[in-house]
């Protein structure tokens, strides 16, 4: 009896573990079951349908136009493609959300009805499969399963209506991006058109011509409407075809993305400061400009004033205004002069600005290179850098903080003589310190290899080497190989003794070829003094026969 109890005990003791733990695993299986629950209904709640808008152009009509214009329907077409491949998104409206809201939520209906009438038929077809009782009822069981699961599913379709994405992503059709627009589908067949080429709307053009104008039809089919929902007309003369084009491809972007536009109204200060909005120019001074929502960088610059650079972010149909007023930078100004030689020709970089005495405006960080050049041809240059004058020949007295005066040193500009003697020189020089370097490299080296070469000889003379083959082999390539390095080493030599002296003639015969002459007498003037002396010749030998025949006149009196 008391083993008994104590078994009793043990089998309660036991008994209460299994139902605890029979107890956690339920929980957590529940735990698991509501939590996965929950992620599907927040998968139900948040998935959104047709997320992408698909927008065909067909091919222009251009058959009452003439041929010069036959091009103009495909020029139009390119340049919508262009345009509208940078819209990322459309603003879609209510009777369009409704329309594919409708669409999906009636096949989700249709196709679970559906399963659950073909899952019900599959349970009335089982008492005709003559399975024995044991498979049928498990089987049962498991249709009994299914429909039910079915059913909850058609109940939560026809409770919660799907979601519909309100910005969907604009996709120009893969035959637009291609080159290829398809001619337009004939009238009635626009639903069939959509459906066979998977598009929500597209556009057709047709051009002619009227008294000497060009009318522009397009129309728009948006498969929600069913319709040709949206008309344009334009009459332009052939000579604003470009301007009307601009002006068509922004209303087409306005219609795709439907979305109304932002104007923005620039007013800059001063009159011809630049406006650009994200990096592209759209005027001076005072702006209009129209663009899609969105953030936008506006930058306005100016000569001698300090950039401005902003974003903006524009809502649709907003109206902004905006007033900019530069900042001049601080000016730095100073008299370029030659005194000596007034009316010398001034250059900025490359290009004249005046004759001196000229006065010359920099803006505070401003970089430049000025040269100035005399009538005679004599120059003098400069660089200019932060409120600075740097290397360069002038002397510069500052009169103010802002303000000063530089006066050129000018040099008549290097003949060719001379630089061709100083290249000659320099090569001189070069070859001079290589034959300094390489005669002692070259000596050491022959030494080295004469060593070498005497203590093979040694080994060789008293017969020190062994009988061994290869070592006969060896010693003999070391000494052919010492032999070599000698006959290199006394080549390098009086190869780099020829140099220097080809180098040291080539230099003495350069230099004394032709002398720089001590003062440099421009041709005009030498060509004056030439005058000067014939005139001067002349007249003295004119003077001798009128001294002669003036006695001749007093006898004769």
């Amino acid at each position: 009896m008391p083993g008994t109890a104590a078994d009793s005990g043990k089998m309660a003791g036991m008994k209460k573990r299994i139902f605890f733990f029979l107890a956690v695993f339920l929980f957590f299986s529940l735990e698991l079951e509501l939590f996965a629950f929950g992620r599907k209904q927040a998968d139900v709640v948040t998935a959104r349908i047709n997320t992408d808008w698909t927008f065909m152009i067909t091919a222009f009509d251009t058959s009452a136009m003439s041929p010069a214009w036959q091009t103009a329907g495909d020029t139009i077409a390119r340049n919508f493609v262009a345009t509208l491949q940078n819209v990322n998104s459309r603003l879609r409206v209510e009777d369009e959300s409704i329309f594919y809201r409708d669409i999906a939520w009636k096949r989700a209906r249709t196709a679970a009805v559906s399963a659950l009438a073909n899952k019900r038929n599959e349970r009335d077809q089982l008492i005709f499969s003559g399975d024995p009782s044991w498979r049928y009822r498990r089987s049962l069981r498991a249709v009994d399963e299914q429909i039910h699961k079915l059913t909850e599913d058609l109940a939560r379709i026809e409770t919660v209506l799907p979601i519909v994405e309100q910005s969907p992503t604009v996709i120009l059709h893969q035959r637009n991006t291609s080159g290829i627009f398809p001619p337009p589908p004939a009238p009635g067949g626009e639903n069939r058109f959509c459906t066979d080429n998977n598009v929500d709307a597209f556009l057709v053009g047709r051009l002619s011509e009227f008294h000497g104008r060009i009318f522009l039809d397009m129309k728009l089919y948006t498969q929600h409407t069913a319709s040709f929902s949206h008309e344009d007309h334009v009459l332009f003369s052939p000579e604003d075809f470009d301007m009307v084009l601009d002006e068509i491809t922004e209303r087409m972007v306005m219609l795709v993305s439907g979305v109304n536009p932002s104007k923005l109204t620039v007013h800059a200060t001063p009159p011809e400061a630049m406006v650009l909005i994200d990096g592209a120019f759209v005027g001076r001074g005072e702006v209009e400009h129209r663009r899609l929502p969105g953030e936008a960088e506006i930058s306005v610059q100016a000569n001698n004033f300090l950039p401005v650079s902003f974003p903006l972010a524009l809502e649709a149909g907003e109206f902004a205004e905006i007033f900019i007023n530069l900042t001049p930078l601080g000016l730095n100004a100073f008299q370029v002069d030659t005194s000596n030689r007034p009316g010398s020709s001034v250059f900025r970089g490359g290009l004249f600005v005046g004759e001196t005495p000229l006065t010359m405006e920099f803006t505070g960080h401003e970089i430049a290179y000025i040269t100035v050049e005399t009538a005679d041809g004599e120059t003098g240059s400069v660089i200019y850098r932060d409120n600075n004058l740097i290397g360069g020949s002038t002397h510069f007295i500052r009169d103010g903080v802002n303000s000063g005066r530089a006066d050129f040193i000018t040099a008549p500009p290097v003949p060719e003589e001379e630089k061709r003697v100083s290249r000659v020189r320099n090569a001189f020089y070069t070859a001079y310190g290589a034959a300094w370097i390489a005669l002692p490299v070259s000596l050491l080296t022959a030494g080295i290899a004469a060593n070498y070469i005497a203590a093979n000889n040694f080994v060789i003379a008293n017969n020190l080497y062994s009988n061994d083959r290869d070592t006969r082999s060896r010693i003999s390539s070391s000494a052919s190989t010492a032999n070599n390095l000698t006959n290199v080493s006394y080549g390098l030599i009086g190869a780099a003794l020829g140099v220097t002296f080809f180098q040291v003639y080539r230099y003495i015969r350069a230099s004394g070829r032709e002398a720089t002459p001590l003062t440099r007498v421009i041709k005009a003037e030498e060509e004056e003094i030439e005058l000067e002396e014939e005139f001067e010749n002349e007249e003295l030998e004119e003077e001798p026969e009128e001294l002669e025949e003036k006695p001749e006149e007093e006898a004769e009196e």
